[in-house]
């Protein structure tokens, strides 16, 4: 399947910001988004059979199915007979005016071969709409296969970014739990001397078991969706690796271009339409059925027969025959009619889906086109506040240190702080999703 290795060279991603778990931490193993989508699109198998699918309506896309090609048979034939005869037979004479013959073992031995060639001349154009519905169906298989290459880029792409998300936040509780544990220790040295309580560090110690559960549930969903990459991708259901992704800027075009480029390119929109087609050649191969049918033949061959009782005793032909057949059907009790009247009803609603669908599928890309623009607006005023808790949760580290600010008070800057960096990384995650939901919807992934 060679189509992956053409994927739009924006889903490369790979982290900004170095890791700050260990190297015996983190797993030796790196996966990128791009090796994730190779990965499913090579053993994802529904893909698998779609491009079976592909083949398939490719093997039988020919003139010869269609019945435009005229055909070529061998016909032979050979039987031996041995019975008893009772043959009663006029001789049209007065005397004697029949001749009885009643024998046992009459032998008949009979041998025939024929090479036929058969040609429809004319059926209505019937041929030429079983041709069309032939190109019809592979351009549906086709059609079907990008569908669903788009949708599994797609949902390995969520899958994989919000792993992504999961592991930054990861770190980050990360480091949390670090600092905590540093700012416990302080709190106990400064107890000693009499400028801290016990419930100083009881206060600091239920803040890291709550960081603690909050990290232990940021590992159950983070292996979860693992669980469910691993089995797109196709590879074991536990295999441990470490989510590589950074978040590049991408440009949108005009609403206009955009919606052009949905109703020229989304291949759902695309399928419509050739439903809509297909229903045509359906009405034509229907009336076709009302015109007369056209056949010619010829054929040579060989006929031999030897008999005991007939007259002729041994018989050979060698030779041709040409011919050719007119039909057409006077009256079929409406079958045509009704079937005629069907396939205009099935084109009615076929056009109407496919209205329905285009009105849909430009409307969701409004939708991304909108929601891109307010992430886009929501992550530049986070890293604003980022940078702001930032230096706030700075001053009060440093006001701690100086004993003047209180261990609740540097807990507020902290949560803060991660609250700020875990937004950052959200959204910048969300928005390259909505990125390449708004590319599935224009056909370009």
């Amino acid at each position: 399947m060679k189509f992956y290795h053409h994927i739009g060279l924006f889903l490369v991603i790979a982290f900004a910001r170095v890791s700050i778990l260990s190297a015996q931490d983190r797993p030796q193993e790196t996966l990128r988004l791009e090796q994730a989508i190779a990965l499913a699109l090579e053993n994802n198998q529904a893909l698998q059979i779609e491009q079976k699918r592909v083949e398939i309506s490719t093997e039988r896309n020919s003139r010869g199915n269609a019945g435009l090609l005229p055909t070529l048979r061998l016909i032979g034939d050979a039987n031996y007979t041995n019975n008893a005869a009772d043959l009663t037979i006029r001789t049209f004479q007065p005397n004697p005016p029949i001749v009885r013959f009643d024998e046992d073992g009459v032998a008949s031995t009979t041998v025939q071969g024929v090479a036929q060639l058969d040609y429809t001349v004319f059926a209505g154009f019937s041929g030429k709409y079983r041709y069309k519905l032939l190109q019809s169906e592979n351009e549906v298989a086709n059609l079907q296969q990008r569908a669903t290459i788009n949708e599994t880029i797609l949902s390995v792409s969520r899958l994989f970014l919000e792993i992504a998300k999961l592991q930054r936040r990861e770190e980050l509780l990360l480091e949390t739990l670090e600092i905590t544990q540093e700012r416990i220790s302080r709190i106990r040295d400064r107890k000693s001397f009499g400028k801290a309580t016990g419930l100083d560090i009881l206060n600091a110690e239920t803040d890291l078991n709550r960081d603690r559960t909050s990290l232990d549930n940021v590992l159950l969903a983070k292996n979860t969706l693992k669980r469910d990459l691993n089995f797109l991708i196709g590879y074991e259901a536990e295999r441990r690796y470490w989510v590589s992704a950074v978040y590049n800027t991408m440009e949108v075009s005009s609403l206009e271009d955009i919606k052009a480029a949905v109703v020229a390119n989304n291949p759902n929109l695309l399928l419509a339409r050739e439903g809509v087609q297909i229903s045509e050649n359906q009405i034509g191969l229907a009336r076709s059925r009302s015109l007369p049918r056209i056949g010619v033949f010829a054929n040579y061959g060989y006929f031999y027969q030897e008999n005991d009782v007939q007259q002729l005793a041994e018989i050979t032909n060698v030779g041709y025959t040409v011919g050719g057949r007119l039909t057409m059907d006077i009256f079929n009790g409406g079958q045509n009619k009704s079937v005629i009247r069907a396939a205009k009803l099935e084109k009615e609603v076929i056009q109407l889906e496919r209205e329905q669908l285009e009105d849909r599928l430009v409307t969701d890309a409004v939708t991304q086109v909108n929601r891109i623009t307010i992430l886009e607006d929501q992550l530049e005023r986070e890293r604003l506040n980022l940078g702001t808790f930032q230096e706030a949760y700075e001053r009060t580290e440093e006001r701690f240190k100086n004993g003047k600010a209180t261990n609740l008070d540097v807990r507020d800057a902290q949560t803060s702080l991660l609250n700020a960096q875990i937004s950052v990384v959200e959204l910048q995650a969300d928005l390259m999703i909505a990125h390449i939901s708004l590319r599935k919807l224009i056909g370009k992934i």
